[in-house]
């Protein structure tokens, strides 16, 4: 936690990293990519892909997996492999936050781990999804997938005190769910990030306007989850991110019902960006469209990183969630090819 003596980080201009991250921006699916791949078989997107940035990590890979593992494979290396080299190119100060940032894929992987053990499934199964792209080893994450269960996973993992999932834990045992162990990772992770934004110059502003956005995003997320549901002290998961979201997004968990927080939501900031998912929740029913909707405007906010600040960490953290939306788009479009379903269903949940 961030102390106010603690030292600020002096971030300096570092023209070679954000140059090749630039670099490394323009090889992002564009997209008329995924058109072309919604117009695919399942075998062709995965010629395709070998023709893009995915190559090595497939041809690699091609030797002892084939078909959906195969990919699946290849896009966990490949975000892996991406997130490591912009620690590699990183001066020490400036890693740092990259460390930071990038501990979010620890927090994914360990839910992975945990839904894992929840469902008993092959831990093979388990492996084959984790992206090891955070700050934690294949070799280490390996080794909590052996664990006999969710306790044991949790106690050795070195993302967060043990003491502090109890809370979780009796939840998990109450109502067998996993929901608010998944909420503390989370918590602990934005209330964490917050505190290391405080240690940012000035230019990391626009980072720290962006994370309030993100976690308002998330609790939004959370709570049509949680009312669609019906599950009760949806308060209780609200992420405050250190008391930095607006009180309307907290004030959010108070709505007796679904169709009351649909209705709340159009009194938020965010209405224009919930329009559509709105109108097509009251048609059918379906969260779809307002979930992506609203991962699409976090894309939109990430782009401004990568415009408004050329020249500091802002554009290595947005190419950071850029890459985090193409690995998310990409197994929506693997696995909705393996379904075989309907091609405007699939395009529908596909941020752009």
């Amino acid at each position: 936690m961030f102390e106010p003596g603690q030292k600020k980080l002096k971030l300096g201009r570092y023209p070679y990293t954000y140059v090749r991250t630039v670099v490394m921006k323009a090889l992002l699916l564009q997209k008329e990519d995924y058109h072309k791949m919604l117009k695919m078989s399942f075998s062709e997107i995965a010629k395709f892909l070998q023709d893009t940035s995915y190559k090595k990590e497939i041809s690699e890979l091609a030797t002892e997996h084939s078909g959906a593992d195969l990919l699946e494979l290849a896009l966990n290396k490949n975000l892996s492999e991406s997130f490591k080299k912009l620690m590699r190119i990183s001066p020490d100060e400036l890693g740092s936050v990259i460390r930071e940032y990038a501990k979010r894929r620890d927090i994914e992987d360990i839910k992975t781990i945990i839904r894992g053990k929840f469902t008993k499934t092959d831990d093979k199964l388990v492996l084959n999804s984790i992206t090891a792209a955070g700050t934690l080893s294949l070799k280490y994450l390996t080794e909590l997938v052996k664990k006999d269960s969710i306790e044991e996973v949790l106690k050795g993992s070195k993302i967060m005190d043990f003491s502090l999932l109890s809370k979780g834990i009796s939840y998990l045992k109450e109502k067998n769910n996993l929901a608010m162990i998944e909420n503390e990772l989370d918590r602990h992770y934005y209330d964490t990030l917050v505190e290391f934004s405080k240690r940012l110059p000035q230019d990391g502003t626009l980072f720290r306007n962006f994370l309030v956005e993100e976690v308002e995003i998330l609790n939004i997320l959370t709570l049509l989850r949680l009312k669609k549901s019906k599950i009760e002290n949806a308060s209780d998961f609200v992420i405050t991110a250190r008391g930095l979201i607006s009180p309307a997004i907290a004030n959010l968990a108070g709505a007796g019902d679904l169709d009351a927080l649909t209705k709340a939501l159009e009194q938020t900031h965010y209405k224009g960006v919930i329009e559509k998912g709105i109108e097509d929740f009251k048609n059918s029913r379906s969260l779809i469209t307002l979930e992506t909707e609203l991962y699409r405007y976090l894309l939109k906010e990430s782009a401004l990183f990568l415009h408004q600040h050329p020249l500091s960490v802002d554009v290595i953290l947005g190419y950071m969630l850029a890459k985090d939306i193409e690995i998310r788009n990409l197994r929506i479009l693997i696995k909705g090819k393996q379904l075989g379903l309907d091609n405007d269903f699939i395009e529908n949940q596909l941020v752009f």
